[in-house]
């Protein structure tokens, strides 16, 4: 599975409250970066729950899920994906918009 699956698959299981982290992080270029902010923000959520979840937490939250969907958006418009990586990017920004709507209502 390309990174971009991985990042999708990732998704999903964040948004549906379950663990989960990225193979590829490890990589030494952008997408690697991307992938060691969805691991840290993976890894912040982890153990929360409504009741620990505080306002200034989810706006921490919100704040590190912005520079991926930022991140996300530079990678989109550079050219560099293949239609299928494309699809997925398509994929995961929903699922992002999807857990920053859930973080908003805190």
């Amino acid at each position: 599975m390309d990174w971009a699956g991985e990042l999708r698959e990732a998704f999903g299981r964040l948004c549906a409250g379950q663990e989960a982290r990225v193979e590829f992080a490890a990589r030494t270029d952008r997408v690697g970066t991307l992938g060691q902010e969805f691991n840290a923000l993976a890894g912040e959520l982890e153990g929360l729950s409504v009741n620990t979840l505080t306002r200034e937490r989810a706006h921490s939250l919100r704040n590190r899920l912005a520079g991926i969907l930022a991140a996300l958006h530079v990678l989109r418009m550079s050219n560099e994906l293949t239609p299928e990586e494309q699809t997925a990017l398509e994929h995961v920004v929903a699922s992002a918009q999807q857990l920053d709507e859930r973080l908003r209502k805190r």
